[in-house]
């Protein structure tokens, strides 16, 4: 056998390696440089699993890197199912175990990782996709070098969290994210604001408890101290909140305590962000401005009511609100109250008016417990105006009111969660025996029996469109 010239011996196994590896970086970089073709990307993965797989690779570290990192985005540039992300995740995590991967690599790897798995969170909703995405998320935060980078991935995890109900947790984030961030960022600091004000409503609609709305109007009065530079939009949204915030927390407390001095907060609150607001979103502010104006607990001048009403009644000729039982039953409430002070029959203001759309609030919703509220507000209305004309009929159709409102109440069933129904059954049968002992004496005709003015003990919450509590009237 003869020799055999140097330039035909077999490539040792490092070398095969090394030009697989090459081979594959030039394919990666004709997909990225020349019209990112599909073919191409297939090769550069190709290659550097056949490079990964000889023993020559394994055995020496930097190349490796080089091929898993080329590699890790190739597999980031395909269709991310839950395998693909899994072997992405593999390929990451040895990356990062190796001490020279730099930590622009390891975000941009971390922000694709976690992209894929909300995506698949998105349709699976599965407790170990919702873990891994949240994983992700953190490894985002861990490798940001800019605060931006940082507080998106933060408030990506807060909407996780509150998509599965995890407040506290939600929470959490917010406030590591808020003292993180630097002072001189007011930009991202108003997000993180807006999120810790939207997320104390919710735990509020969950609890109840007043002291997180207190939280978020105190939250939200710093944030506006700071006057922060928002956009338009977002701080009439901001705006909403806090007004509605305001609105619920009044409906919270005992008509005693005085609550004037925050109730015209909510209002300028509410009317700066209709001046703000387009669309939409100048509609929900102009109803949230009617709930602050329409509030017992501002003492409103008849011209403060007659604005709210028009705002009512603005949000109701629209299409998408026309028939929304809350908005019916809030205009319904407005005009009642006008109706305290003078009826306006020119304008279409009066006690009749509103019993007219409170009926029409009660076939706008099955909702037994909230029907309830507004055949309390219908018969409320009519002792009102029985209270004025003396009529039998005024204070029978009380009557009915006060019944209906029982029957809805024991429609619901046995298991409500509501301790306060019971006491709700037994205080509408006690105005409805009242009545009937009115209606039998007509001697006690013109008689006061207005019912207390109470709020429900519970409102509707402030992350709703608009708080409309019980016993408005």
């Amino acid at each position: 056998m003869g020799n055999i010239c140097s330039w035909c011996k077999p490539e040792a196994p490092g070398a095969n390696a090394t030009r697989l590896y090459r081979e594959g970086v030039s394919a990666w970089n004709r997909f990225l440089d020349k019209g990112r073709n599909a073919s191409d990307l297939t090769e550069a993965i190709e290659k550097c699993h056949e490079a990964l797989s000889m023993d020559a690779a394994q055995n020496e570290p930097t190349q490796r890197n080089d091929i898993l990192l080329m590699l890790t985005f190739a597999l980031l540039e395909q269709s991310l199912d839950q395998a693909s992300l899994e072997r992405i995740e593999t390929h990451f995590t040895e990356l990062e175990g190796r001490s020279d991967l730099a930590r622009a690599d390891a975000h941009a790897i971390a922000k694709r990782l976690a992209s894929g798995y909300h995506e698949l969170y998105n349709q699976t909703q599965t407790p170990s996709d919702f873990q891994l995405c949240l994983s992700s998320y953190t490894k985002v935060r861990q490798y940001s070098d800019k605060p931006e980078d940082r507080t998106k991935a933060s408030l990506s995890m807060v909407a996780l969290h509150r998509q599965r109900g995890q407040l506290e947790a939600a929470m959490g984030v917010i406030e590591t994210e808020k003292s993180a961030c630097p002072a001189d960022k007011l930009d991202l600091l108003s997000s993180i604001s807006m999120a810790k004000v939207m997320l104390h409503q919710e735990i509020y609609n969950s609890t109840g408890s007043s002291e997180e709305l207190e939280k978020a109007i105190t939250e939200g009065e710093d944030a506006l101290q700071v006057q922060f530079d928002m956009p338009p939009p977002r701080r009439a949204a901001f705006l909403i909140g806090m007004a509605q915030s305001i609105c619920a927390l009044s409906e919270a407390q005992p008509l005693e305590v005085g609550f004037e001095g925050r109730g015209r907060d909510a209002i300028q609150y509410a009317r700066e962000s209709v001046g703000l607001s387009v669309g939409k979103q100048r509609i929900n502010a102009s109803i949230v401005l009617a709930d602050a104006l329409s509030s017992r607990r501002i003492k409103p001048t008849i011209q403060e009511l007659d604005e709210a009403i028009g705002f009512y009644r603005k949000a109701k000729d629209s299409d998408a609100l026309s028939g929304d039982q809350q908005l019916l039953a809030s205009l319904a409430n407005a005009i009642s109250f006008r109706c305290e002070k003078e009826e306006d029959p020119e304008n279409g203001t009066t006690f009749q008016s509103a019993v007219d759309l409170y009926q029409k609030a009660l076939m706008a919703s099955d909702d037994n417990r909230r029907n309830a509220h507004i055949a309390n507000n219908i018969a409320w209305t009519y002792i009102k105006k029985a209270n004025s004309t003396k009529a039998e009929v005024d204070y029978e159709n009380a009557r009915e009111n006060y019944l209906k409102a029982v029957k809805f109440l024991e429609d619901t069933g046995t298991g409500s969660d509501d301790p306060g129904e019971e006491n709700d059954v037994g205080y509408y049968k006690g105005k409805a025996d009242e009545i009937a002992k009115t209606i039998a004496m007509p001697k006690e005709r013109g008689k006061d029996v207005s019912p207390r003015h109470t709020s429900e003990r519970k409102p509707t919450p402030p992350t709703k469109r608009r708080s409309t509590p019980r016993g408005s009237h």
